[in-house]
């Protein structure tokens, strides 16, 4: 990789990181889409797990005290099987496959929130356990899934700091699972060193400094940009990077 992508991608999980820290979902959505227009799917989706999971071990770290372990377990329960699914699903999928599955994941997430809010009960515990199967195997073929468990999380007994909490150990044990996953079908992280070097610590960072700095934004025109850039990294990644329309 040259230095010039190495430091649009940090920047990239920078400013991806601040916007979570701003509307609480969607930077890791967006990055795996930037991601894309540099690196193809094999290598987008184990590196973009490694930069989410220093992420997700800084959260589970701030809100330990704040876990839902009846969910956490029953979710983590079958999701290995799911990961080993997903990772076969994934080496058997051509790159332009993939790149369309992505493109139209993101495109569903930009609806997840509102879907939320037409739901009239909460999730009950014993769905986490075919939500963690179903939840391993996507994470593996599409990258990320934080937008739709999002959804699936918001629960009347649970507390912000608990659903929050909660969210961020399921990426947790999801990235580390896909980052194992890949590993053992010889992925090489080590290639991809001075790359993760460069983002692990922009997203640190930009989780930081997000709040500081993109609050004083007006947050109903900064969503509406947002959601149009997303749309229109969807689109390539289906039209021109997957069906090749432009091509």
């Amino acid at each position: 990789m040259t230095g010039l992508e190495i430091l649009i991608l940090s920047a990239s999980a920078f400013c991806t990181s601040a916007l979570t820290a701003v509307v609480g979902a969607g930077g890791g959505t967006a990055l795996i889409a930037i991601m894309l227009q540099v690196l193809s799917p094999a290598a987008a989706i184990p590196v973009h797990g490694a930069v989410q999971l220093a992420s997700n071990t800084t959260r589970v770290y701030l809100l330990w005290r704040h876990m839902h372990w009846p969910i956490i377990l029953r979710f983590a329960l079958l999701m290995p099987f799911g990961v080993w699914l997903g990772l076969a699903v994934f080496q058997g999928l051509p790159a332009e496959a993939i790149q369309i599955l992505i493109g139209c994941f993101v495109l569903i997430s930009l609806g997840a929130r509102q879907i939320g809010r037409w739901r009239q009960s909460d999730v009950p515990l014993w769905a986490f356990v075919p939500i963690g199967f179903v939840t391993g195997a996507l994470n593996m073929v599409v990258g990320v899934i934080a937008p739709i468990l999002g959804v699936l999380i918001i629960r009347r007994d649970l507390s912000k700091e608990a659903m929050v909490g909660t969210l961020g150990f399921f990426g947790f044990l999801g990235n580390l699972l896909k980052i194992a996953g890949f590993a053992l079908i010889g992925f090489s992280f080590v290639e991809f060193g001075p790359l993760m070097a460069g983002m692990i610590p922009a997203a640190v960072i930009g989780t930081r400094v997000g709040r500081a700095v993109l609050s004083k934004m007006d947050e109903t025109y900064f969503l509406i940009a947002f959601r149009i850039v997303l749309v229109l990294l969807a689109a390539k990644l289906i039209l021109v990077d997957g069906l090749g329309v432009f091509g």
